[in-house]
């Protein structure tokens, strides 16, 4: 019943978070998780209302067609790091890859709150789909994290509000399917994990609908700040809680 609770509580956050700002859902499910119940069975309960939210996400506009034009070989480079990199999730000292994850959630954050823009000429963008969504690929595949760098390049292309959450929510998607994969070729999904993971949709969509109606009603500038600063702290408390075992 504990399990069940913290769930709960997880994806219910996550989903209002992801409400507000159309961002965020896997940051905080995966480390409410993480921190409750352990890295690799956080991974696997995210897999179902991560895919469902972001897919929902992806399509619920009329961009898709442009993003997979634009984005698809990033997409596809990211997809190739994870299968790669994931291999090597149950050999990897797990206390490494929760600092990993603490310093990716950090330099977001951190990335986010001094508003950190780059442009990238269109020149350039197949070399830089390439290079990027590998680099992304790969801190995807060890840590589930799909933050960075693909939001500051997606940023970095200068997709409108709009078409920048689309490409974020198929993006999403499509590493969290990969991430499937990975996982059960790992071994880490069994039943339990799987049923947890389903049930998790109830209270995931209800927090995005009750995030999406407090949209209106609040600064959503200031609550963006708040979530930021809160994702700074986890992720230096991650980094933090991952050195103290090496170290002593």
């Amino acid at each position: 019943m504990d399990i069940y609770l913290i769930g709960a509580i997880a994806f219910t956050l996550a989903g209002f978070v992801k409400g507000v700002l159309g961002f965020g859902f896997p940051i905080i499910a995966l480390v409410v998780l993480t921190l409750s119940i352990g890295l690799f069975d956080a991974l696997a309960i995210l897999i179902v209302p991560t895919i469902a939210t972001n897919f929902w996400q992806a399509l619920a506009g009329p961009h898709l067609r442009a993003i997979m034009k634009r984005m698809g070989l990033y997409f596809a480079f990211a997809a190739v790091g994870v299968l790669c990199t994931s291999r090597y999730l149950t050999v990897v000292n797990v206390d490494l890859l929760i600092g990993l994850l603490g310093c990716v959630l950090f330099f977001f954050a951190l990335s986010r709150l001094f508003d950190l823009k780059i442009t990238v000429p269109r020149e350039k963008e197949p070399v830089l789909s390439v290079v990027l969504g590998l680099l992304n690929g790969a801190l995807t595949g060890m840590t589930g994290s799909f933050m960075v760098p693909s939001v500051l390049y997606m940023q970095a292309l200068g997709f409108p509000k709009d078409m920048l959450v689309q490409a974020m929510g198929a993006f999403f998607g499509i590493s969290t399917l990969m991430m499937t994969i990975s996982l059960g070729r790992n071994g880490l999904i069994d039943g339990d994990n799987f049923k947890l993971s389903m049930l998790a949709l109830g209270p995931a969509f209800i927090g995005i609908l009750a995030g999406r109606w407090i949209r209106d009603q609040i600064d959503e500038k200031r609550f963006q700040h708040i979530f930021l600063f809160a994702v700074l702290f986890l992720g230096a408390y991650l980094v933090l809680r991952a050195l103290k075992p090496l170290v002593l």
